[in-house]
């Protein structure tokens, strides 16, 4: 999805409130590592408008993984989900055709070996270190 206003588009955030509810992907106290969704995998796969440095600790929008917080430990973990480290296509608006076609090189060779990453620690001390 294009990252959008900081987070995701709202027809997505709005699937996730249809399907993510309580019942089937949470109930209470199950939730996070013992969230309904358990042995699941999510991974985002997103692109920005600005380059990568637009989006690294001390930049004018702050640290990529301060926007990522509420949509990967906030509704996927929440749900119990194990989550994959994001892919990221940072302003391909803006980068060379090459490039582009880099980008989705490095995507496809993800995909053939993604069942054998490991998931991040989805603690506040990955995000906000």
């Amino acid at each position: 999805f294009p990252l959008y206003w900081f987070s995701m588009p709202a027809i997505m955030k709005g699937w996730m409130d249809r399907v993510l509810v309580q019942g089937f992907a949470h109930e209470f106290p199950n939730c996070y590592d013992s969230g309904l969704l358990q042995n699941k995998l999510a991974l985002l796969s997103f692109t920005t408008g600005g380059c990568k440095e637009r989006y690294e600790k001390g930049s004018l929008s702050g640290d990529i993984r301060y926007l990522l917080w509420p949509m990967q430990h906030g509704i996927m973990h929440f749900c119990g989900v194990k989550v994959l480290a994001p892919h990221i296509c940072f302003a391909p608006e803006y980068v060379p055709e090459e490039k582009r076609k880099e980008m989705l090189r490095a995507w496809a060779q993800r995909l053939k070996t993604l069942w054998q990453e490991e998931p991040i620690d989805c603690s506040a001390e990955w995000y906000f270190k």
